[in-house]
């Protein structure tokens, strides 16, 4: 695992996000350096609910055309 990915891991932790949503963000982003920022940034800046976190996870995905 990156530090980037532990980093996301340890954010999504720490908001409380089960762990079917964690395991899902890791698997898609993988290696995805800049949309692990991305994400890194939008949970730091927002502290969004799931539902808030899973809509920006596909924006996102679509962004880097990355497959949910």
């Amino acid at each position: 695992m990156s530090s980037k990915e532990s980093a996301l891991l340890a954010l999504m932790q720490e908001e409380g996000y089960t762990m079917g949503i964690i395991n899902l963000t890791l698997h898609v982003l993988g290696d995805e350096k800049e949309a692990l920022d991305e994400m890194i940034l939008y949970i730091d800046d927002n502290h969004p609910n799931e539902d808030d976190f899973i809509d920006h996870l596909a924006e996102v995905c679509a962004d880097f055309d990355l497959e949910m």
